[in-house]
C-alpha cells in the first residue's frame, strides 16, 4: 500500500458528481492507485445508463481552463474546489459536441505561493495533497472536488493540470476549528452582478480586500438577455449576450429557458477576468435568488406575464419544472458550494438544497438560508383584478407599491384557509422559507454557541412602507400606506413575525442579516412587530447594493414616470425645476386662502385669487412662472422618504434657489413665510431665523409649526437607493462593523480606474439589536 498524503473516495449521488479527498498529515510520497480505502473513485451513473461508465483515462495533450478555477464553502478541515477543463481546441463557451471523459491532477499546497496567484506557472514547496479527479462532459467539463483533512485556519493554494497544461494557481483559507477562540473574522458580502449593467471595477477593488472569505448572496447570472430593466449603459468590455436558445420576453428580449442557455451565461460571466481574480483569491459562501432561474421567481414560476387567477382559488404564475430544473443543475455545476443535488427525476423540483450553515470557531456561525425554491406565491397575485379598473394588477399593485392593509387582510385569510384545512402549518401559503427550512433554521439557531448568527439572507427584513395620507394632492387611492416591495420578508410579514418570535423567546442574540437583491444599501434593525404600538428591535438587517445592477432608486424613477404616479414622484425624485413648481404650487395655495378659498382642488377659484393678487401688487406675475434655465439634473428625495422626513430636501432646494436668488416663485415664498413668522412673532423679518423658514417651505410638514410628517420607517438607519457596491464586515468580540463601498458611476462606457467613491461605516454592539453610524 502506497500512501502519498491523502484518502480518496468519490461521492456519486444518483448521477451527481463531488468527489473528495482527506489529507493525512505528515505522510508524503507517490500516490498509487490502490490507495488503501478499498474506494476507488466511480464514473456518475447518468440518468438513462443502467451501467456506469468506464473509467475516465488521464488527460493526455493540451488543455485549458477558460473559467479559471474557484472554491468555495470554507470548513475548518478543508473547502470545496472547482474549475472547468476542457481541449486546447475546444470553445471556451460553447458545450463540446462529444463526450470527453477524463482525469486531471489537482495539487495542493500550503507553501506561501503568494506570487503566483493567478498565474500558470507551477506551485512551489511542499505539497500537502494531491489526488487524480475525473473529468465529465456530462457536467459541462466543470469538476468539483471536496478536499478535507487539511488544517484550520491556514492558507492554502492550488493548481489542477491536464496533460500539459496547469490552470492558474488559487488561494482559499480554511475555517478556524469550531471550538476556537478567535478574536477577529473579516468577509466580504455581495449580490446581484447584472453582465449588461453599469461595470465590474469594483470586483477588482474588492480582490485587493484582505479577507477569509466570500458571501454572495445571490442574482450571481441574470437569466434575462435585452430585458427592459437592462437598458441602463454598460461598460464596452462586456460584449453583448446572446442565448443559444432563449424565449422571448413580453417586453423585449430573451430569457434562458435551456440548460444550454444557464450554462451559457455562467460561462460567459466567468470569462471576466476580474470576477476570475475573485474567486481564485477567496473561498465563496454562495446562494442563489431569483435571477438564476426567473425574476421575482417562487418555486418553479416565472412571473414575467401575469399568469392566471380564478375567483375561487386566486392567481397562478406559469410552472415551469423543467426549466427550473436545468437552472439548478448549472447552478450545481458551476458554483463551488457543497450542496447536495440529484438528477433523479422523481424528486421533481426539489432535486437540489442549497440551504445550510458554516462555522467560524466560536466567533461566528454563519446560516444560509434558500427563499426561493420554497416560498409560496406572493400574497396578492399578479392576475388579481384591480377593483378600479378590473384589469390583472400586474406587478404595480401585487408586488410593488401594495397597499399594506390589503397584504395583511389577504395574508389573514391565507393563515385562516390553512387552519380550516387542518394544515400543520398555518404559514404554508404565507411562507418564504416553507415548512422544513424554516425548522431548519430555527433549531440551527437556536443550538448555536457562537457569538454571532450571521443568516446570509436574500431579501430585505426591513419594513419599507410609504404614507400616502400625508401627501396634501395626492388622488384617494393614493392616499393610503402602501409597502414598497411585497417581493421581500414584507410580503411574508407573518412568518417574518414567527422567526423573530422564536429569537426573541429563545433569547437568541447578536443575530444580524447580511442581505443582497434590493440594489441598495441599507441598515437597520428588525422589529418582533412592525405593527406594534412600540416595535421592539430583535435583530439586525444590513443590505449590500447590487455590484453593477440597476439601482433601486432608479426602478422607483421609471415607476413614478407613470401619469398614476405622479402625485407621488416628489417622494421620490426632484430637480431644480419640480421643486420651484412646488414652491409655485404652495405659494398659490397660501394666496388662495388669504383670500378665502377654502376648496384648494378648485383650480379655478385658486387661480383667480392668484390673479387677483398680483393685479394688487401682492406678488409679482414672475412668482407663479416658471424660470428658464434651472437644472433638470435628478435629485434623489427616496432616501429621506424611506428613512426621514418627508419633503426636507425639497424644502432645502427651493431654500437654495432663493438665497441664490435663481428663482423669483422661491424667493416670494421664503420672504412670505419670512413675513408672516415675523408679524406672527412681533419682530422685524431680519431676526426671523432662516432655519425655522426653511422647516415650512417643505410641503408636507405643518404651515403653522413647521412640524414634518412622521418618518415612515424609523427603524432604517441608513439608506442609499442610488448605488452600486459591495460590503465588507470585520467581527470581533465586542462590535460588528460594516462597511459599504460605494463604487463610482460608468463614465463614457469605461469603468473607473478609481472605483470606490465612498465608504460608509455602520456598527452593531454585542449584545444589542442596535446599528450606529460611523
Amino acid at each position: 500500500m502506497d500512501r502519498r498524503s491523502f484518502l480518496r473516495k468519490s461521492v456519486i449521488q444518483t448521477g451527481a458528481l463531488i468527489t473528495a479527498s482527506s489529507a493525512l498529515t505528515g505522510l508524503s510520497g507517490c500516490m498509487s492507485n490502490d490507495n488503501g480505502s478499498g474506494i476507488e473513485p466511480l464514473p456518475p451513473t447518468f440518468p438513462g445508463s443502467s451501467t456506469a461508465l468506464p473509467d475516465t483515462p488521464p488527460a493526455s495533450g493540451v488543455f485549458k481552463f477558460p473559467q479559471s478555477v474557484a472554491s468555495g464553502d470554507p470548513k475548518s478541515d478543508g473547502a470545496l474546489l472547482w474549475a472547468r477543463v476542457v481541449p486546447n481546441s475546444a470553445d471556451d463557451v460553447v458545450t463540446a459536441a462529444a463526450d470527453a471523459n477524463f482525469q486531471v491532477k489537482l495539487r495542493i499546497s500550503s507553501a506561501d505561493n503568494a506570487a503566483l496567484l493567478g498565474s500558470n506557472t507551477a506551485l512551489g514547496g511542499n505539497i500537502d495533497s494531491e489526488v487524480d479527479v475525473p473529468v465529465y462532459a456530462f457536467y459541462d467539463n466543470t469538476v468539483r472536488h471536496k478536499i478535507s483533512g487539511l488544517k484550520p485556519a491556514t492558507v492554502y493554494y492550488y493548481q489542477f493540470t491536464a496533460g500539459d497544461s496547469r490552470s492558474k494557481v488559487g488561494r482559499f483559507k480554511t475555517a478556524p476549528a469550531v471550538d476556537a477562540d478567535i478574536d477577529k473574522l473579516k468577509f466580504a458580502f455581495m449580490t446581484c452582478q447584472d453582465w449588461s449593467v453599469n461595470h465590474w471595477a469594483g470586483m477588482s477593488s474588492l480582490a485587493r480586500e484582505d479577507l477569509d472569505f466570500i458571501v454572495h448572496l445571490g442574482d450571481y447570472i441574470y437569466e434575462a438577455v435585452g430585458a427592459s430593466y437592462q437598458a441602463g449603459a454598460v461598460e464596452a468590455a462586456h460584449g453583448a449576450l446572446v442565448l443559444p436558445n432563449g424565449v422571448a420576453l413580453p417586453s423585449g428580449g430573451k430569457y434562458a429557458n435551456t440548460l444550454v442557455d444557464y450554462r451559457y451565461l455562467y460561462k460567459r460571466y466567468r470569462s471576466d477576468p476580474r470576477l476570475q481574480a475573485l474567486h481564485e483569491r477567496f473561498a465563496f459562501v454562495a446562494i442563489w435568488d431569483d435571477h438564476e432561474f426567473s425574476d421575482d421567481c417562487w418555486q418553479d414560476r416565472e412571473t414575467y406575464d401575469n399568469g392566471s387567477y380564478n375567483a375561487a382559488t386566486g392567481g397562478d404564475n406559469v410552472a415551469q419544472p423543467s426549466r427550473r430544473r436545468s437552472a439548478s443543475q448549472a447552478w450545481f455545476e458551476f458554483m463551488p458550494a457543497e450542496v447536495s443535488f440529484t438528477l433523479d427525476a422523481a424528486s421533481g423540483i426539489n432535486n437540489i438544497r442549497i440551504y445550510r450553515d458554516l462555522k467560524f470557531g466560536k466567533l461566528m456561525h454563519l446560516v444560509m438560508t434558500d427563499e426561493r425554491l420554497y416560498r409560496a406565491d406572493h400574497l396578492i397575485p399578479e392576475a388579481a383584478p384591480n377593483p378600479s379598473t378590473g384589469q390583472p394588477l400586474g406587478e404595480i399593485g401585487a408586488r410593488y407599491m401594495v397597499p399594506e392593509a390589503s397584504l395583511a387582510a389577504v395574508e389573514k385569510q391565507k393563515i385562516d384557509v390553512a387552519a380550516s384545512f387542518g394544515l400543520a402549518d398555518k404559514l404554508t401559503m404565507v411562507s418564504m422559507l416553507g415548512t422544513s427550512q424554516r425548522a431548519w433554521w430555527k433549531d440551527t439557531m437556536k443550538a448555536s454557541t457562537a457569538l454571532w448568527k450571521i443568516w446570509g439572507n436574500e431579501t430585505s427584513l426591513l419594513k419599507m412602507s410609504v404614507n400616502g395620507a400625508a401627501l396634501p394632492t395626492a388622488p384617494a387611492d393614493l392616499k393610503t400606506r402602501f409597502i414598497l416591495n411585497a417581493d421581500q420578508w414584507d410580503g411574508y410579514n407573518g412568518e417574518r413575525k414567527d422567526l423573530m418570535a422564536h429569537l426573541s423567546s429563545n433569547k437568541i442574540s447578536n443575530v444580524v442579516a447580511i442581505t443582497g437583491d434590493l440594489h441598495a444599501f441599507f441598515a437597520g434593525e428588525v422589529m418582533d412587530d412592525y405593527a406594534a404600538a412600540t416595535p421592539t428591535p430583535v435583530m439586525v438587517d444590513l443590505v449590500t447594493s447590487g455590484i453593477s445592477s440597476n439601482s433601486f432608486f432608479s426602478y422607483f424613477v421609471g415607476a413614478s414616470a407613470n401619469p398614476a404616479f405622479a402625485p407621488v414622484k416628489p417622494l421620490v425624485v426632484i430637480n431644480e425645476v419640480a421643486a420651484e413648481g412646488i414652491a409655485i404650487q404652495m405659494l398659490s395655495a397660501a394666496v388662495a386662502m388669504a383670500a378665502g378659498v377654502t376648496d384648494l382642488s378648485n383650480t379655478a377659484a385658486v387661480q383667480a385669487a392668484v390673479m387677483g393678487a398680483i393685479g394688487a401688487g401682492k406678488i409679482p406675475a414672475a412668482a407663479v412662472s416658471a424660470t428658464p434655465g434651472l437644472s433638470t439634473a435628478p435629485i434623489n428625495t427616496f432616501d429621506e422618504t424611506l428613512m426621514g422626513n418627508m419633503g426636507n430636501t425639497i424644502a432645502a432646494t427651493n431654500a437654495a434657489l432663493a438665497g441664490a436668488s435663481k428663482s423669483v416663485p422661491a424667493m416670494t415664498l421664503y420672504g412670505l413665510i419670512a413675513q408672516n413668522l415675523a408679524t406672527a412673532l412681533g419682530i422685524p423679518v431680519a431676526f426671523v431665523p432662516a432655519a425655522e423658514v426653511v422647516k415650512r417651505m417643505n410641503p408636507f410638514a405643518n404651515p403653522t409649526t413647521g412640524v414634518p410628517p412622521a418618518i415612515n420607517n424609523p427603524w432604517i438607519r441608513h439608506a442609499d437607493s442610488n448605488a452600486q457596491g459591495y460590503a465588507v464586515v470585520s467581527l470581533s468580540k465586542t462590535e460588528l462593523v460594516c462597511d459599504f463601498n460605494k463604487i463610482a458611476p460608468l463614465s463614457a462606457g469605461v469603468a473607473p480606474t478609481t472605483p470606490i467613491a465612498s465608504v460608509k461605516r455602520v456598527r452593531v454592539p454585542v449584545g444589542k439589536a442596535q446599528v450606529t453610524l460611523g
